[in-house]
């Protein structure tokens, strides 16, 4: 009996070690795994507080900056003091709201084909596409654009475009692709991440959070992109107004409601309650997920 006794430790001891073995070799895909994206930080001051909140005090994991944009030092600024943020470049050819516009990086006469006559970028896709582009001066753009962000002292871990204007021809797209290799950046979207499900951007703004509680609760494993706008019911956001035939109205109500969803202790609550995983690009590159091509 004694025998028995002196071996129920060990035996405690091995199973205890089989479950922590167990639990390590768990592939990820048994997770529910999150990356949190916002996009446009540095568009406005309003979106640079509304970033530091949702970074914070909220779920975001990656924030792309709009380098041309006119508060991009601002959000630089705050990036350096927030080295624990993952933050990326938010390839940018297009400034799309009403009496508030920006053009490149560059002096315009060096990409005059991105710019319109007054040296900014284009509010649409299609008046960017009618302007027939030049690859070479968008390739000088974009450049410009990471290498900016990089004088700036900013840890880059990813990139992705803005408005998707980026995404309408396959030249533009081998553009983007080449200088995401160049510098060893992988592109937010070709992860393996599924952006559908998660997809609030058009969701009244009464009902995000409650649209995003739903997905939450109801996800599969796997690894998922979820996209938000942040930012903050201002002056400054009320005055935005989109140019594109097909934009929100009030976007003011939208990004607001967005931080407000990804900053709610319930969400929070959901979250920890599944388990879910919430992930950054800098995240699944140091996991060793990511193949730059």
């Amino acid at each position: 009996m004694k025998r028995y006794l002196n071996s129920w430790p060990v035996f405690l001891a091995v199973v205890i070690f089989v479950i922590l073995l167990a639990r390590a070799g768990q592939q990820p895909e048994q997770f529910v795994e999150l990356i949190v994206r916002g996009d446009d930080m540095g568009m406005t001051h309003s979106a640079n507080e509304a970033f530091e909140l949702a970074f914070n005090r909220g779920i975001l994991t990656a924030g792309g900056l709009i380098v041309p944009s006119p508060w991009f030092e601002d959000a630089a600024r705050r990036c350096r003091e927030n080295r624990l943020w993952s933050v990326g470049v938010h390839l940018c050819v297009n400034a799309e709201w009403q009496d508030y516009r920006w053009g490149p990086v560059l002096p315009y006469n060096l990409v005059s084909s991105l710019v319109d006559k007054d040296g900014y970028f284009f509010p649409t896709a299609q008046a960017f596409l009618d302007n027939n582009p030049k690859v070479e001066e968008l390739e000088r753009e974009l450049r410009a654009q990471v290498d900016r962000a990089l004088d700036r002292g900013l840890r880059l871990d990813y990139l992705d475009t803005h408005m998707d204007s980026l995404e309408t021809r396959e030249e533009y797209r081998a553009v983007v692709r080449k200088i995401a290799r160049e510098y060893g950046l992988p592109i937010s979207g070709d992860c393996g991440e599924d952006r559908e499900f998660f997809d609030i951007y058009a969701v009244k703004p009464e009902l995000k959070e409650k649209v995003l509680i739903e997905k939450l609760q109801t996800a599969k494993p796997g690894l998922y992109l979820l996209v938000v706008h942040p930012g903050l019911d201002t002056p400054e956001e009320r005055a935005i107004v989109d140019l594109n035939p097909d934009g929100l109205k009030d976007v003011y109500k939208y990004r607001s409601a967005e931080v407000k969803a990804i900053t709610s202790p319930r969400v929070k609550k959901v979250i920890a309650r599944r388990n879910i995983k919430l992930l950054s690009y800098r995240d699944l590159r140091e996991q060793g997920r990511i193949k730059i091509d």
